[in-house]
Order: C-alpha cells, then sequence, then structure tokens
C-alpha cells in the first residue's frame, strides 16, 4: 500500500528531538497521542514522525484526517476509507461497524494516525480499544488536545516552538 502521509508544510528543523521522542514512544508502545494546545504543531510532528517510521511498517501508514468528523458513524468510515476498507462499510449500528474494522486490520501490519482526535474522543477510544485487541500488527499515532483515555496510551506533549518538551513520553497508563 502506498503511504498516505500529508505533505509537511514547513521542514522539520529544530524539531529533532520532538521527532526522536515520538519515535521513541511509537517503537516501545502500540499507541501514541501527541496531546497540546491548537496550533502547538501536532499535525506537522505527525506528518515528520510518519515518514521517519513508515519503512518500518509492511503496509505502510495510513492517515485519517478526523477534523470534519462529527459523530462515531463518520469516524468509523473515515478510518475505514483511510484504511482501505472504504468498500466494506455501510452506515448502520455503530457496534457493526467496529467489527468490520476489526475484521479488515486484523492482518495488516501498519502505522494508523488519527488527526484532530480531541472532538470524537469517546468514539476513538471505543475504536482503539477494540481495534488494538484484534489488531496485533497495528500501531497508532493520534493527535489530540487532551489524552484518548486508552489502556497502554504514551501521550508526548507538543508544546510549541520554544518550550522545553520534558523528560519524554509519559509512562502507559
Amino acid at each position: 500500500m502506498a503511504s498516505s502521509i500529508p505533505e509537511g508544510t514547513t521542514s522539520p528543523a529544530g524539531l529533532e528531538t520532538e521527532l526522536d521522542r515520538i519515535e521513541h514512544a511509537l517503537a516501545t508502545g502500540r499507541l501514541t497521542t501527541l496531546t497540546g494546545t491548537g496550533g502547538a504543531g501536532r499535525t506537522l510532528l505527525a506528518i515528520h514522525a510518519a515518514g521517519r517510521v513508515r519503512s518500518l511498517y509492511r503496509d505502510g501508514v495510513r492517515w485519517a484526517d478526523l477534523a470534519p468528523v462529527h459523530d462515531d458513524e463518520l469516524l468509523l468510515a473515515t478510518v475505514c476509507e483511510a484504511v482501505g476498507l472504504g468498500g466494506r462499510t455501510r452506515r448502520g449500528p455503530v457496534e457493526a461497524l467496529v467489527e468490520v474494522v476489526c475484521e479488515g486490520l486484523a492482518e495488516m501490519h501498519l502505522l494508523l494516525v488519527l488527526d484532530s482526535c480531541e472532538h470524537v474522543r469517546p468514539g476513538c477510544a471505543h475504536l482503539l480499544g477494540e481495534i488494538l485487541t484484534t489488531s496485533p500488527g497495528l500501531t497508532v499515532l493520534a493527535t489530540s488536545g487532551q489524552p484518548l483515555g486508552v489502556r497502554g496510551e504514551q501521550c508526548v506533549g507538543v508544546l510549541g516552538a520554544g518550550a522545553d518538551p520534558g523528560p519524554g513520553p509519559r509512562p502507559p497508563r
């Protein structure tokens, strides 16, 4: 599968320390969430981090932009489309759609980037709790204003340009 990482708008110069922290979190856990206020650069860091690690995933990197998503059905449809399962979904009960996603991802080895999770956090948390259990080859990089609250989540705070990034990712919950 080809990568679907958006093009970065700015050079990663000066972001090496933060990118190293994100790469370490991805290597040591299956769910890493970049947290911070709007405009801090979470999406830009996710773009560059995904680009740095894409060769580690047999099925590549899949990107789901959740900014326009407003409900759980649309969340699931967006994720399905991002991972190439778009033809297998239909509008219906959320649990049935979760099952389709779980089945479709079960044999994949990929990095799934969920960008802008903050306004659909409960739905993201539910979906991730399910797919991380049933899809052993899946790693997720999420961006959100706040942690998603999923077991095993590692949070990397994004403080914006010039801020002290701190000692590293927070340990899993």
